[in-house]
């Protein structure tokens, strides 16, 4: 591939937080499970705690629920925006081009090239990218991003060559 594919932009708050929860839904948690998994602790605990004579045992499940869902909560609603208010790097732009040799990032702070062996996995949906290097660390582009016609499919040929097959 000889020409690199190029992304320039800046992700607003309601960008990065979109990105993150579809982040944590595919990724990171489980979270139609732990939905299901809470409401059931709740239903169930508050059954037994009326119905049967071991009701503390249903209290402690009704509450086993609420945290369950109070940490999804936090995971998809809290967590996204406080990550992205605290770090200013967020709000930069961003100019990226992807090649054979590596990613040039640039912004106003920073310009270098990344080794693609930094990133160890991939996944893609109708609005970003997110790459993932380290064991929390993620890269989001958004596809809005992609400069020419044919960036899309020759980012998704670059990211498979040099990452593997996107994580499903």
């Amino acid at each position: 591939m000889n020409t690199p594919v190029t992304a320039k932009f800046t992700c607003s708050r309601d960008e990065y937080v979109l990105a993150m929860r579809r982040h944590f839904i595919r990724s990171a948690l489980h979270v139609k499970r732990d939905l299901v998994g809470g409401l059931l602790a709740i239903g169930g605990g508050l059954y037994l705690s009326r119905a049967t004579d071991i009701g503390w045992l249903g209290w402690i499940l009704a509450a086993a629920g609420l945290i369950l869902l109070a940490v999804v909560a936090y995971a998809m609603l809290l967590m996204p925006r406080m990550i992205y208010a605290s770090q200013p790097k967020l709000k930069d732009e961003y100019v990226l081009s992807f090649s054979d040799d590596g990613i040039h990032f640039r912004t106003d702070g920073v310009d270098a090239t990344l080794q693609w062996s930094l990133y160890h996995k991939w996944l893609s949906d109708e609005q970003f990218y997110i790459m993932y290097h380290g064991k929390r660390d993620l890269s989001v582009i958004p596809r809005r991003a992609l400069i020419h016609d044919d960036a899309d499919e020759k980012l998704r040929q670059l990211l498979t060559a040099h990452i593997g097959r996107p994580e499903s």
